[in-house]
Protein backbone atom coordinates (compact mmCIF):
# COMPACT_ATOMS: atom_id res chain seq x y z
CA UNK A 1 0.00 0.00 0.00
CA UNK A 2 1.47 3.44 -0.89
CA UNK A 3 2.34 5.75 1.99
CA UNK A 4 -0.42 8.10 3.08
CA UNK A 5 2.24 10.83 3.33
CA UNK A 6 4.74 10.30 0.52
CA UNK A 7 7.96 12.18 1.03
CA UNK A 8 8.97 14.94 -1.31
CA UNK A 9 12.48 13.97 -2.50
CA UNK A 10 13.47 17.62 -2.43
CA UNK A 11 12.26 17.93 1.18
CA UNK A 12 14.16 14.82 2.20
CA UNK A 13 17.33 16.02 0.54
CA UNK A 14 17.03 19.28 2.49
CA UNK A 15 16.65 17.43 5.78
CA UNK A 16 19.63 17.69 8.10
CA UNK A 17 20.44 16.90 11.70
CA UNK A 18 20.51 20.62 12.50
CA UNK A 19 17.08 21.18 10.94
CA UNK A 20 15.58 18.18 12.74
CA UNK A 21 16.88 19.37 16.12
CA UNK A 22 15.84 23.00 15.50
CA UNK A 23 12.30 21.96 14.63
CA UNK A 24 12.15 19.64 17.65
CA UNK A 25 13.12 22.55 19.91
CA UNK A 26 10.54 24.79 18.24
CA UNK A 27 7.82 22.16 18.67
CA UNK A 28 8.66 21.68 22.36
CA UNK A 29 8.75 25.46 22.89
CA UNK A 30 5.30 25.86 21.34
CA UNK A 31 3.44 22.85 22.68
CA UNK A 32 5.48 21.34 25.50
CA UNK A 33 7.55 18.19 25.70
CA UNK A 34 4.47 15.97 25.89
CA UNK A 35 3.62 16.95 22.30
CA UNK A 36 7.04 15.95 20.99
CA UNK A 37 7.11 12.56 19.31
CA UNK A 38 9.02 11.31 16.30
CA UNK A 39 5.74 11.14 14.39
CA UNK A 40 4.73 14.69 15.32
CA UNK A 41 8.18 16.00 14.43
CA UNK A 42 8.12 14.20 11.10
CA UNK A 43 4.73 15.74 10.34
CA UNK A 44 6.10 19.19 11.11
CA UNK A 45 9.01 18.59 8.73
CA UNK A 46 6.79 17.06 6.04
CA UNK A 47 8.61 13.71 5.96
CA UNK A 48 8.05 10.14 7.12
CA UNK A 49 9.05 9.39 10.71
CA UNK A 50 11.64 6.83 9.59
CA UNK A 51 13.55 9.60 7.79
CA UNK A 52 14.40 11.17 11.14
CA UNK A 53 16.43 8.14 12.18
CA UNK A 54 18.99 8.98 9.50
CA UNK A 55 19.84 12.03 11.62
CA UNK A 56 19.10 11.06 15.24
CA UNK A 57 19.21 7.58 16.76
CA UNK A 58 15.87 7.95 18.56
CA UNK A 59 13.85 10.04 20.99
CA UNK A 60 16.47 9.93 23.76
CA UNK A 61 19.24 11.03 21.39
CA UNK A 62 16.98 13.79 20.09
CA UNK A 63 16.35 15.10 23.62
CA UNK A 64 20.08 15.07 24.35
CA UNK A 65 20.71 17.13 21.22
CA UNK A 66 17.91 19.55 22.11
CA UNK A 67 19.45 20.15 25.52
CA UNK A 68 22.75 20.87 23.79
CA UNK A 69 20.98 23.69 21.95
CA UNK A 70 19.80 25.11 25.27
CA UNK A 71 23.31 25.04 26.73
CA UNK A 72 24.65 26.73 23.60
CA UNK A 73 22.30 29.69 24.16
CA UNK A 74 23.52 30.32 27.73
CA UNK A 75 26.39 32.66 28.52
CA UNK A 76 29.67 30.76 28.40
CA UNK A 77 31.84 31.89 31.32
CA UNK A 78 35.17 33.35 30.24
CA UNK A 79 37.99 31.49 31.94
CA UNK A 80 40.33 34.03 33.47
CA UNK A 81 37.70 36.75 33.73
CA UNK A 82 36.15 38.03 36.95
CA UNK A 83 34.75 34.71 38.22
CA UNK A 84 31.88 36.33 40.10
CA UNK A 85 30.75 38.51 37.17
CA UNK A 86 31.08 35.63 34.70
CA UNK A 87 29.13 33.14 36.78
CA UNK A 88 26.48 35.73 37.59
CA UNK A 89 26.05 36.40 33.86
CA UNK A 90 25.84 32.66 33.27
CA UNK A 91 23.00 32.20 35.77
CA UNK A 92 21.08 35.30 34.66
CA UNK A 93 21.30 34.21 31.02
CA UNK A 94 20.36 30.67 32.08
CA UNK A 95 17.09 31.93 33.54
CA UNK A 96 16.31 33.85 30.34
CA UNK A 97 17.05 30.81 28.20
CA UNK A 98 15.00 28.45 30.37
CA UNK A 99 12.03 30.81 30.33
CA UNK A 100 12.26 30.51 26.55
CA UNK A 101 12.64 26.71 26.63
CA UNK A 102 10.49 25.78 29.64
CA UNK A 103 10.37 22.11 28.65
CA UNK A 104 14.10 21.89 29.50
CA UNK A 105 13.62 22.79 33.16
CA UNK A 106 14.35 19.71 35.24
CA UNK A 107 16.25 18.02 32.40
CA UNK A 108 19.44 20.05 32.05
CA UNK A 109 21.79 17.50 33.58
CA UNK A 110 19.81 14.40 32.62
CA UNK A 111 21.46 13.33 29.29
CA UNK A 112 23.25 10.00 29.38
CA UNK A 113 25.27 11.14 26.36
CA UNK A 114 25.73 14.90 26.75
CA UNK A 115 26.78 16.79 23.64
CA UNK A 116 29.73 19.07 23.02
CA UNK A 117 27.91 22.24 24.08
CA UNK A 118 26.89 20.71 27.40
CA UNK A 119 30.42 19.55 28.14
CA UNK A 120 31.90 22.87 26.94
CA UNK A 121 29.55 24.73 29.28
CA UNK A 122 30.43 22.66 32.34
CA UNK A 123 34.14 22.85 31.47
CA UNK A 124 33.92 26.66 31.30
CA UNK A 125 32.14 26.87 34.68
CA UNK A 126 34.77 24.69 36.35
CA UNK A 127 37.61 26.49 34.54
CA UNK A 128 36.28 29.88 35.59
CA UNK A 129 36.15 28.73 39.21
CA UNK A 130 39.65 27.24 39.05
CA UNK A 131 41.08 30.42 37.53
CA UNK A 132 39.27 32.40 40.22
CA UNK A 133 41.20 30.63 42.96
CA UNK A 134 38.83 27.80 43.95
CA UNK A 135 40.38 24.48 44.91
CA UNK A 136 39.25 21.42 42.97
CA UNK A 137 36.93 20.33 45.77
CA UNK A 138 35.57 23.83 46.30
CA UNK A 139 34.94 24.22 42.57
CA UNK A 140 32.81 21.09 42.62
CA UNK A 141 30.82 22.39 45.57
CA UNK A 142 30.42 25.81 43.97
CA UNK A 143 29.29 24.36 40.63
CA UNK A 144 26.70 22.17 42.34
CA UNK A 145 25.37 25.11 44.38
CA UNK A 146 25.07 27.36 41.31
CA UNK A 147 23.22 24.66 39.37
CA UNK A 148 20.93 23.97 42.33
CA UNK A 149 20.02 27.64 42.56
CA UNK A 150 19.38 28.09 38.83
CA UNK A 151 17.53 24.84 38.16
CA UNK A 152 15.67 24.83 41.47
CA UNK A 153 14.49 28.41 41.06
CA UNK A 154 13.35 27.73 37.51
CA UNK A 155 11.46 24.60 38.55
CA UNK A 156 9.44 26.80 40.90
CA UNK A 157 9.02 29.72 38.52
CA UNK A 158 7.71 27.79 35.52
CA UNK A 159 5.33 25.79 37.72
CA UNK A 160 3.62 28.76 39.38
CA UNK A 161 -0.17 28.58 38.95
CA UNK A 162 -0.38 32.25 37.97
CA UNK A 163 1.16 34.60 35.44
CA UNK A 164 -0.08 38.01 36.58
CA UNK A 165 -0.41 39.92 39.84
CA UNK A 166 -4.19 39.82 39.48
CA UNK A 167 -4.16 36.03 39.21
CA UNK A 168 -1.91 35.80 42.28
CA UNK A 169 -4.20 38.12 44.23
CA UNK A 170 -7.19 35.97 43.32
CA UNK A 171 -5.43 32.81 44.47
CA UNK A 172 -4.42 34.58 47.67
CA UNK A 173 -7.97 35.69 48.36
CA UNK A 174 -9.19 32.12 47.88
CA UNK A 175 -6.43 30.49 49.89
CA UNK A 176 -6.07 32.88 52.82
CA UNK A 177 -9.42 32.42 54.49
CA UNK A 178 -10.14 32.92 58.19
CA UNK A 179 -8.97 29.42 59.13
CA UNK A 180 -5.61 29.82 57.36
CA UNK A 181 -5.13 33.28 58.87
CA UNK A 182 -5.73 31.91 62.34
CA UNK A 183 -3.53 28.83 61.96
CA UNK A 184 -0.65 30.23 59.86
CA UNK A 185 0.07 33.86 60.85
CA UNK A 186 3.54 34.07 59.27
CA UNK A 187 2.36 32.66 55.93
CA UNK A 188 -0.59 35.04 56.01
CA UNK A 189 1.54 38.09 56.77
CA UNK A 190 4.05 37.29 54.00
CA UNK A 191 1.28 36.75 51.47
CA UNK A 192 -0.72 39.85 52.37
CA UNK A 193 2.16 42.28 52.92
CA UNK A 194 4.46 41.11 50.14
CA UNK A 195 3.47 38.32 47.76
CA UNK A 196 0.15 39.78 46.62
CA UNK A 197 1.20 43.42 46.72
CA UNK A 198 1.29 45.38 43.43
CA UNK A 199 4.61 45.04 41.64
CA UNK A 200 5.64 41.77 43.26
CA UNK A 201 6.85 38.99 40.97
CA UNK A 202 8.47 35.75 42.03
CA UNK A 203 11.07 36.17 39.28
CA UNK A 204 12.34 39.31 41.00
CA UNK A 205 13.76 37.07 43.73
CA UNK A 206 16.20 35.42 41.31
CA UNK A 207 19.05 37.91 41.22
CA UNK A 208 19.02 38.84 44.95
CA UNK A 209 19.11 35.15 45.88
CA UNK A 210 21.84 34.57 43.27
CA UNK A 211 23.93 37.30 44.88
CA UNK A 212 23.55 35.53 48.24
CA UNK A 213 24.86 32.33 46.64
CA UNK A 214 27.81 34.16 45.07
CA UNK A 215 28.58 35.76 48.43
CA UNK A 216 28.65 32.31 50.04
CA UNK A 217 31.00 31.11 47.28
CA UNK A 218 33.36 34.00 48.03
CA UNK A 219 33.60 32.70 51.60
CA UNK A 220 34.24 29.18 50.28
CA UNK A 221 36.95 30.46 47.90
CA UNK A 222 38.71 32.23 50.78
CA UNK A 223 38.56 29.06 52.90
CA UNK A 224 39.10 26.12 50.52
CA UNK A 225 39.62 23.73 53.43
CA UNK A 226 35.91 24.03 54.19
CA UNK A 227 35.06 21.97 51.12
CA UNK A 228 37.60 19.29 52.00
CA UNK A 229 36.27 19.12 55.54
CA UNK A 230 32.72 18.75 54.29
CA UNK A 231 33.80 16.06 51.83
CA UNK A 232 35.58 14.13 54.58
CA UNK A 233 32.51 14.31 56.80
CA UNK A 234 30.36 13.06 53.94
CA UNK A 235 32.76 10.21 53.26
CA UNK A 236 32.73 9.21 56.93
CA UNK A 237 28.93 9.00 56.91
CA UNK A 238 28.63 7.44 53.45
CA UNK A 239 28.43 3.94 54.88
CA UNK A 240 25.70 5.03 57.28
CA UNK A 241 22.20 4.30 55.98
CA UNK A 242 19.98 7.24 55.08
CA UNK A 243 18.33 8.49 58.24
CA UNK A 244 15.05 6.77 58.87
CA UNK A 245 12.24 9.31 58.62
CA UNK A 246 9.86 9.70 61.53
CA UNK A 247 6.29 9.58 60.25
CA UNK A 248 3.07 7.62 60.63
CA UNK A 249 3.29 4.04 61.81
CA UNK A 250 4.39 1.68 59.01
CA UNK A 251 1.50 0.09 57.18
CA UNK A 252 0.99 -3.66 57.24
CA UNK A 253 -0.44 -4.65 53.88
CA UNK A 254 -3.71 -6.33 54.77
CA UNK A 255 -5.71 -5.59 51.62
CA UNK A 256 -4.67 -5.50 47.94
CA UNK A 257 -4.46 -2.02 46.38
CA UNK A 258 -2.93 -0.47 43.27
CA UNK A 259 -1.01 2.81 42.98
CA UNK A 260 -0.66 4.26 39.47
CA UNK A 261 1.51 6.96 37.92
CA UNK A 262 1.73 8.22 34.34
CA UNK A 263 4.93 7.38 32.44
CA UNK A 264 6.20 7.59 28.83
CA UNK A 265 5.00 4.02 28.16
CA UNK A 266 1.52 4.88 29.37
CA UNK A 267 0.92 3.97 33.01
CA UNK A 268 2.99 2.20 35.66
CA UNK A 269 1.36 0.51 38.63
CA UNK A 270 2.67 -0.56 42.04
CA UNK A 271 0.58 -3.46 43.34
CA UNK A 272 0.50 -4.15 47.08
CA UNK A 273 -0.75 -7.62 48.03
CA UNK A 274 -0.86 -9.17 51.54
CA UNK A 275 2.03 -11.56 52.03
CA UNK A 276 4.07 -10.22 49.08
CA UNK A 277 7.54 -9.05 50.17
CA UNK A 278 7.60 -5.99 47.91
CA UNK A 279 5.44 -3.99 45.47
CA UNK A 280 4.95 -5.61 42.09
CA UNK A 281 5.49 -3.25 39.14
CA UNK A 282 3.03 -3.56 36.25
CA UNK A 283 2.72 -1.58 32.99
CA UNK A 284 -0.30 -0.77 30.85
CA UNK A 285 -0.68 1.36 27.74
CA UNK A 286 -4.01 2.73 29.02
CA UNK A 287 -5.37 3.17 32.52
CA UNK A 288 -8.29 0.85 31.78
CA UNK A 289 -5.99 -1.84 30.42
CA UNK A 290 -3.69 -1.66 33.44
CA UNK A 291 -6.47 -1.89 36.01
CA UNK A 292 -8.27 -4.74 34.24
CA UNK A 293 -4.99 -6.63 33.83
CA UNK A 294 -4.42 -6.45 37.58
CA UNK A 295 -8.04 -7.26 38.46
CA UNK A 296 -7.86 -10.41 36.34
CA UNK A 297 -5.44 -11.80 38.95
CA UNK A 298 -6.11 -9.82 42.15
CA UNK A 299 -9.31 -8.51 43.68
CA UNK A 300 -7.96 -5.04 44.49
CA UNK A 301 -10.09 -2.77 46.69
CA UNK A 302 -8.79 0.70 45.80
CA UNK A 303 -6.95 2.22 42.84
CA UNK A 304 -4.99 5.41 43.52
CA UNK A 305 -3.91 7.55 40.57
CA UNK A 306 -1.52 10.49 40.38
CA UNK A 307 -3.75 12.56 38.08
CA UNK A 308 -6.45 15.16 38.75
CA UNK A 309 -9.86 13.53 39.20
CA UNK A 310 -12.88 15.83 39.07
CA UNK A 311 -12.42 18.79 36.71
CA UNK A 312 -13.70 22.20 37.82
CA UNK A 313 -16.11 24.29 35.79
CA UNK A 314 -15.01 27.84 36.58
CA UNK A 315 -12.91 27.90 39.76
CA UNK A 316 -9.57 26.55 41.03
CA UNK A 317 -9.88 23.30 42.97
CA UNK A 318 -9.64 23.35 46.75
CA UNK A 319 -7.69 20.08 46.51
CA UNK A 320 -4.78 21.76 44.72
CA UNK A 321 -4.66 24.73 47.10
CA UNK A 322 -4.77 22.52 50.19
CA UNK A 323 -2.11 20.18 48.78
CA UNK A 324 0.26 23.12 48.45
CA UNK A 325 -0.13 23.92 52.13
CA UNK A 326 1.23 20.42 52.86
CA UNK A 327 4.43 21.13 50.91
CA UNK A 328 6.21 24.08 52.49
CA UNK A 329 9.04 25.07 50.17
CA UNK A 330 7.91 22.58 47.51
CA UNK A 331 4.41 23.89 46.77
CA UNK A 332 5.30 24.43 43.11
CA UNK A 333 5.16 20.65 42.56
CA UNK A 334 1.36 20.92 42.69
CA UNK A 335 0.01 22.47 39.50
CA UNK A 336 -3.40 24.08 39.20
CA UNK A 337 -5.94 21.83 37.50
CA UNK A 338 -7.57 23.56 34.52
CA UNK A 339 -11.29 23.86 33.91
CA UNK A 340 -12.93 21.08 31.94
CA UNK A 341 -13.52 23.41 28.99
CA UNK A 342 -9.83 24.36 28.91
CA UNK A 343 -8.78 20.71 28.72
CA UNK A 344 -11.13 20.25 25.77
CA UNK A 345 -9.36 23.02 23.82
CA UNK A 346 -7.04 21.93 21.01
CA UNK A 347 -4.04 24.11 21.83
CA UNK A 348 -2.49 25.66 24.90
CA UNK A 349 -3.19 29.14 23.51
CA UNK A 350 -6.88 28.31 23.13
CA UNK A 351 -6.93 26.63 26.54
CA UNK A 352 -5.32 29.71 28.11
CA UNK A 353 -8.02 31.97 26.67
CA UNK A 354 -10.79 29.65 27.86
CA UNK A 355 -9.35 29.19 31.33
CA UNK A 356 -8.76 32.91 31.84
CA UNK A 357 -12.34 33.63 30.84
CA UNK A 358 -13.79 30.99 33.18
CA UNK A 359 -11.47 31.01 36.20
CA UNK A 360 -9.27 34.06 35.67
CA UNK A 361 -6.10 31.95 35.60
CA UNK A 362 -3.58 31.25 32.86
CA UNK A 363 -2.55 27.80 31.69
CA UNK A 364 0.81 26.36 32.78
CA UNK A 365 2.81 24.05 30.55
CA UNK A 366 2.67 21.12 32.99
CA UNK A 367 -1.08 21.37 33.50
CA UNK A 368 -1.77 21.41 29.76
CA UNK A 369 0.97 18.88 28.98
CA UNK A 370 -0.95 16.25 30.95
CA UNK A 371 -4.15 16.93 29.00
CA UNK A 372 -4.24 13.55 27.24
CA UNK A 373 -3.66 11.61 30.47
CA UNK A 374 -6.22 13.66 32.40
CA UNK A 375 -8.91 13.21 29.75
CA UNK A 376 -8.10 9.50 29.47
CA UNK A 377 -8.72 8.97 33.19
CA UNK A 378 -11.79 11.21 33.07
CA UNK A 379 -13.30 9.20 30.20
CA UNK A 380 -12.52 5.92 31.99
CA UNK A 381 -14.19 7.12 35.20
CA UNK A 382 -17.29 8.07 33.25
CA UNK A 383 -17.88 4.42 32.31
CA UNK A 384 -18.09 3.87 36.08
CA UNK A 385 -15.52 1.11 36.74
CA UNK A 386 -16.75 -1.13 39.54
CA UNK A 387 -13.95 -0.21 41.93
CA UNK A 388 -13.08 2.77 44.12
CA UNK A 389 -10.71 5.15 42.33
CA UNK A 390 -9.05 8.01 44.21
CA UNK A 391 -6.69 10.86 43.40
CA UNK A 392 -3.31 10.93 45.14
CA UNK A 393 -0.40 13.38 44.84
CA UNK A 394 2.88 11.49 45.51
CA UNK A 395 4.75 14.54 46.85
CA UNK A 396 2.01 15.10 49.42
CA UNK A 397 2.07 11.40 50.36
CA UNK A 398 5.87 11.36 50.75
CA UNK A 399 5.70 14.53 52.86
CA UNK A 400 3.11 12.87 55.09
CA UNK A 401 5.30 9.78 55.49
CA UNK A 402 8.45 11.77 56.29
CA UNK A 403 6.74 14.64 58.16
CA UNK A 404 8.42 17.04 55.71
CA UNK A 405 8.66 17.53 51.92
CA UNK A 406 11.44 15.53 50.26
CA UNK A 407 14.15 16.83 47.87
CA UNK A 408 13.45 16.77 44.09
CA UNK A 409 12.62 13.26 42.98
CA UNK A 410 15.07 13.08 40.09
CA UNK A 411 18.10 13.88 42.27
CA UNK A 412 20.20 11.14 43.84
CA UNK A 413 19.38 12.46 47.29
CA UNK A 414 15.68 12.60 46.45
CA UNK A 415 15.64 9.02 45.19
CA UNK A 416 17.55 7.71 48.22
CA UNK A 417 15.25 9.50 50.64
CA UNK A 418 12.15 8.22 48.84
CA UNK A 419 13.36 4.63 49.07
CA UNK A 420 14.20 5.10 52.76
CA UNK A 421 10.87 6.80 53.43
CA UNK A 422 8.92 4.01 51.75
CA UNK A 423 10.85 1.37 53.67
CA UNK A 424 10.17 3.15 56.97
CA UNK A 425 6.51 3.32 56.02
CA UNK A 426 6.15 -0.40 55.43
CA UNK A 427 6.78 -0.56 51.67
CA UNK A 428 9.92 -2.46 50.64
CA UNK A 429 12.03 -1.62 47.60
CA UNK A 430 9.93 -2.35 44.46
CA UNK A 431 10.61 -5.45 42.37
CA UNK A 432 12.13 -3.23 39.64
CA UNK A 433 12.90 0.49 39.50
CA UNK A 434 13.20 1.24 35.80
CA UNK A 435 12.72 -0.22 32.36
CA UNK A 436 11.71 0.65 28.83
CA UNK A 437 9.22 3.50 29.02
CA UNK A 438 9.42 4.19 32.77
CA UNK A 439 11.96 5.64 35.19
CA UNK A 440 12.70 5.24 38.92
CA UNK A 441 10.74 8.37 39.84
CA UNK A 442 7.66 6.93 38.06
CA UNK A 443 7.88 3.71 40.07
CA UNK A 444 8.54 5.44 43.40
CA UNK A 445 5.63 7.81 42.80
CA UNK A 446 3.38 4.81 42.09
CA UNK A 447 4.52 3.25 45.38
CA UNK A 448 3.66 6.44 47.29
CA UNK A 449 0.24 6.45 45.63
CA UNK A 450 -0.22 2.81 46.67
CA UNK A 451 0.62 3.80 50.27
CA UNK A 452 -2.21 6.34 50.27
CA UNK A 453 -4.55 3.91 48.50
CA UNK A 454 -3.94 1.36 51.26
CA UNK A 455 -4.64 4.00 53.90
CA UNK A 456 -7.90 4.75 52.11
CA UNK A 457 -8.83 1.07 52.03
CA UNK A 458 -8.18 0.72 55.78
CA UNK A 459 -9.87 3.99 56.76
CA UNK A 460 -6.70 5.87 57.74
CA UNK A 461 -6.46 8.35 54.87
CA UNK A 462 -7.15 12.08 55.01
CA UNK A 463 -8.94 13.91 52.20
CA UNK A 464 -8.09 17.38 50.90
CA UNK A 465 -10.74 18.82 51.11
CA UNK A 466 -13.10 16.84 53.32
CA UNK A 467 -15.81 16.58 52.19
CA UNK A 468 -14.66 16.61 48.55
CA UNK A 469 -15.82 19.21 46.05
CA UNK A 470 -18.26 18.07 43.38
CA UNK A 471 -18.45 19.90 40.07
CA UNK A 472 -20.90 19.48 37.19
CA UNK A 473 -19.26 16.18 36.20
CA UNK A 474 -20.54 14.65 39.45
CA UNK A 475 -17.09 13.28 40.32
CA UNK A 476 -15.80 13.90 43.87
CA UNK A 477 -12.60 15.95 43.74
CA UNK A 478 -10.19 15.41 46.64
CA UNK A 479 -6.54 14.43 47.07
CA UNK A 480 -6.09 11.50 49.45
CA UNK A 481 -3.11 11.27 51.83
Amino acid sequence: MPSAHPENPRTRSALSRERVIAQAVALADEKGLAALSMRALAGRLGVEAMSLYHHVAGKEALLDAMLDVVFAEMHLPVIGGDWRAELRARSVSGRTVLLRHRWAVGMMDSPRNPGQESIRHHDAVLGCLAAGGFSLEAAGTASALLDSHLYGFMAQEVSLPFTTVDELAEIGATLIGPEVQAAFPHFTRYAQERAIQPGYAFGNEFEPSLDLVLGALEVLRANPDAAATAAAAAATSASTPVATPVGPDPIEVTVPVLGVDACPFGWVGALLVPGAPRPRVILGETIGQLVEMVRADVDILVVGIDIPIGLPDSTPRQADALARTELTGRASTVFTTLTRSAYLADTRVEADAVNRRLSGQGVGAQAFGLKAKILEVDAWLRIRPTIEVIEVHPEVSFAAMARAPLPPKRSEEGRAQRLATLAASGIARPSVLKGSGYAPDDVLDACAVAWSAHRRATGDARRLPDPPEVFSDGIRAAIHV
